[in-house]
């Protein structure tokens, strides 16, 4: 695959795919309310014992980190003396697409499926993510150990095309990616309506924010400086999207027509073998200015790699609408 960067206007951002995993369960499959944290460790789990060569109980120390496909996707790590003064780790180059309105349940012979976008070095590495489903659906889904197999992949011709192209089946067994293309920017329009999806998660001076204290800042803020740092470590050109360039031009959009909500959003993790609360705001908002068009292009890009905590859970997805009525 052709791994050059992609150009959106004038933003040169990382390489990046969408893919939809299509699955068949083998046993009742009963997700949890909020599937994002399962298939994550899901993929985690198996990515790690498909390619991990040390078995070793954790990955600190060991002499592949830097090598390892399972820490390149899922704790990537700064080169020395490269980390970001406000992260601790680069961001990981994926991002899972959680539907809220799918089901929950799966009797045996059932189609399940996963949609994820992947940036960067990513792209290269999406015959181990197959094979770490593969091996996942052998070994069971949650407490249940509900098992699954994989069918097919598609790959999405461009991003929010909506035209999924067949890149992989269980019958034939090998990948055939289709061409990178280039993303496709729509005209920018004069308001823009911002529908959230999955639980957002900003903070500002330290706390999380409330549906009524969201701002256009808050929101334009966090996306600009979520593109930079992915063109940063996961390749394209962060200068374009300094805050120079955005600080004026953000602060004069307005918000309106909000219609927002809390929504609480509770998950175990093994890892650090704690209850962890991961809510954050959902609904819909309306953005416009005489400056929308100098941040179009990142709002239109930001809908496949999400804003704020968890996106790795798949939160932070929104979506644009344009030419609708007050």
């Amino acid at each position: 695959m052709d791994d050059t960067t992609q150009e959106t206007t004038d933003l040169t951002l990382p390489p990046l795919i969408r893919l939809r995993v299509e699955m068949q369960a083998l046993d009742p499959i009963r997700l949890p309310p909020y599937a994002g944290s399962a298939w994550r460790g899901v993929l985690g789990h198996g990515l790690r014992q498909a390619a991990c060569v040390t078995r070793a109980r954790t990955c600190a120390g060991c002499l592949l980190l830097e090598h390892c496909v399972y820490t390149r996707l899922f704790e990537p790590q700064a080169p020395a003396g490269q980390q970001d003064q406000r992260f601790a780790a680069p961001p990981r180059p994926y991002v899972l697409e959680i539907d809220p309105r799918a089901p929950r349940e799966y009797p045996p012979g059932s189609s399940l499926s996963l949609v994820m976008t992947l940036l960067g070095e990513a792209l290269r590495q999406v015959p181990y993510l197959i094979h770490a489903l593969q091996q996942a659906g052998n070994r069971g889904l949650g407490q249940t150990q509900a098992r699954f197999s994989v069918a097919r992949l598609f790959q999405e011709r461009q991003p929010g095309s909506g035209d999924w192209q067949p890149v992989y089946s269980a019958e034939e067994g090998r990948y055939t990616p289709l061409p990178l293309a280039a993303v496709s920017t729509p005209p920018a329009p004069e308001r823009v309506r911002v529908r959230l999806l999955t639980p957002l998660r900003l903070k500002r001076h330290g706390h999380l924010t409330s549906p009524e204290r969201l701002s256009a800042e808050d929101f334009l803020f966090s996306l600009v400086g979520r593109l930079r740092l992915l063109a940063s470590h996961h390749g394209g050109n962060p200068e374009p999207l300094a805050w120079p360039r955005f600080y004026a031009p953000a602060k004069t959009v307005i918000l309106s027509q909000p219609q927002l909500r809390w929504h609480e959003w509770t998950r175990y993790s093994s890892r650090q073998n704690t209850l962890m609360e991961l809510g954050g705001l959902l609904g819909t908002f309306e953005l416009s200015g005489p400056e929308l068009a100098t941040l179009w292009p990142a709002l239109w890009w930001g809908q496949w790699v999400h804003i704020g905590k968890g996106t790795t859970f798949g939160l932070g997805a929104y979506r644009l609408e344009v030419g609708f009525e007050s």
